[in-house]
């Protein structure tokens, strides 16, 4: 039996040959992808199109850095999923990226399957925190209103 996927996800990657092919696989495998060239394009396509199920992101990217691209939406979007796919993620950006909770790096080369892997994990993720939020939300009334006032709302979490 072939496992269909779906899911709307942003490739930011300057590589074009890369970003061929891994949006290539992606929409074989059943997903719906937007592509960006570099950090600004990245920014605007999530501007313009977002949110996604994840967002595949390459830290070394012209016009601005990964960092900040993340660091872009993060601010418009604190629950958007994010994975880092790059060559090189150095303790500084690790640093950084956590403290905007990003947790799932894949370092190129990447097997495919592995990226598959990821981005159903973060898929998932997302799914269960939603569920989470609903049976708070059904199990007592005022939950929102608190989460909010305490900051903790998942829309606040990373």
């Amino acid at each position: 039996m072939v496992k269909v996927r779906s899911g709307r996800l942003l490739i930011v990657e300057d590589e074009h040959t890369l970003r061929q092919l891994v949006s290539e696989f992606l929409r074989g495998e059943g997903y719906s992808v937007e592509e960006a060239a570099d950090g600004g394009e990245g920014v605007s396509r999530f501007a313009d199109r977002g949110p996604f199920d994840v967002v595949l992101l390459d830290l070394n990217l012209p016009c601005l850095p990964g960092e900040e691209v993340c660091r872009r939406i993060k601010q418009d979007r604190p629950d958007q999923s994010v994975v880092i796919c790059s060559a090189a993620v150095l303790d500084c950006h690790l640093d950084v990226l956590r403290g905007l909770g990003v947790d799932q790096f894949l370092g190129k080369p990447y097997h495919p399957l592995d990226l598959l892997d990821r981005i159903a994990s973060e898929m998932s993720r997302d799914r269960s925190r939603r569920r989470l939020d609903h049976a708070a939300t059904a199990f007592h009334p005022s939950y929102q209103a608190w989460s909010a006032q305490s900051g903790t709302a998942s829309s606040q979490r990373p």
